[in-house]
């Protein structure tokens, strides 16, 4: 019955052995039931008073039924106000309504049928383990939504065959990059002080770029489905954006302060701008779509997105400088 439900459904922790009643019984016949059939049941908190056709109408606690007379039917004594949840609920939500109308044990119920029900000590259960995650998550270290490999458990050449082919997508990329700058050779020449500000260009946005990827990693695994993605970007965008100027012109002070070519100290600037603004973006954007598609972005962001800053950075850095030099 609870095989198709998520894990986190309610229904993985409900028993069906409990005690139940008809409307026409009265309280002296459950209660020589009970005491016959005791040890059949997992939980007896309450007594779930069932209709002919079975569904859920009523719940009687067992302390009412020691202070009524015994030949009342269970129906007049029974509370018709009943607090349930269906098998698809979340465990949290379940055990937030327990603690929200005090009862010790929750009813699970499916088109008015009672199913079975979440005993007491699953309740502490659930809701212990849910305190011990928020804490933990306060702490920035509960263990991720995602499922994603754990490094200590996986086989060595397992982790190996896991990593080699987006390594193999980053020695590739190093190849058309290299391949790129050579169509430039003719510019660098000419202007030599570029060619002394392509590595940092390319180490300016990748490591940007990494600081953008581990942060969202991070916030992907303790955050889950609680992350908006819009505001995640635009707030990491515009991080990006005023890194982008402070780092720009910082480059075009020391470049003029040393090489005294102002024209040349802009046009490296706006590249360097440029290049970060992207790669702010790039950045995410990978290690977001690696995610959608079921592989650890841990693995795959960090060789890949490097790649694609690297080669974008550099193609930026040369355009611009073909363009205005």
């Amino acid at each position: 019955m609870v095989e198709n439900l998520r894990q986190d459904s309610i229904a993985h922790k409900m028993t069906s052995e409990v005690p139940t009643a008809t409307t026409r019984e009265t309280i002296g016949k459950i209660l020589n039931r009970l005491s016959r059939e005791s040890k059949l049941f997992d939980n007896i908190d309450y007594i779930y008073v069932l209709n002919k056709a079975g569904k859920l109408v009523g719940v009687v606690s067992i302390r009412e039924l020691f202070i009524h007379n015994k030949n009342v039917p269970i129906e007049r004594v029974m509370k018709k106000n009943i607090i349930s949840v269906s098998p698809d609920t979340e465990q949290e939500k379940a055990v937030h309504l327990a603690l929200k109308h005090n009862i010790k044990s929750v009813p699970v119920v499916k088109r008015g049928k009672l199913l079975g029900v979440v005993p007491s000590n699953k309740v502490l259960s659930i809701l212990n383990r849910s305190l011990q995650e928020d804490i933990l998550h306060f702490a920035g270290i509960h263990r991720s939504h995602l499922e994603y490999e754990n490094t200590l458990e996986v086989p060595l050449f397992l982790s190996i065959w896991h990593r080699i082919p987006w390594l193999i997508i980053g020695l590739i990329g190093i190849i058309f990059t290299a391949a790129f700058i050579n169509l430039f050779e003719a510019t660098l020449e000419k202007y030599l002080i570029l060619a002394f500000f392509i590595p940092a260009i390319v180490y300016m946005s990748d490591a940007l770029g990494t600081q953008h990827q581990t942060l969202f990693i991070r916030d992907l695994a303790i955050l889950g489905k609680e992350l908006k993605m819009w505001q995640y970007y635009l707030r990491q965008m515009l991080i990006g954006f005023f890194l982008g100027i402070l780092i720009s012109t910082l480059v075009f002070l020391i470049v003029s302060f040393f090489w005294k070519q102002y024209y040349v100290a802009f046009v490296i600037a706006l590249s360097m701008f440029i290049a970060l603004l992207i790669t702010s973006f790039t950045a995410l954007l990978i290690t977001s779509i690696i995610n959608k598609l079921g592989q650890d972005p841990a693995l795959g962001s960090g060789p890949f997105a490097t790649i694609i800053s690297d080669l974008t950075s550099v193609v930026i850095y040369l355009l611009v400088a073909s363009l205005l030099l």
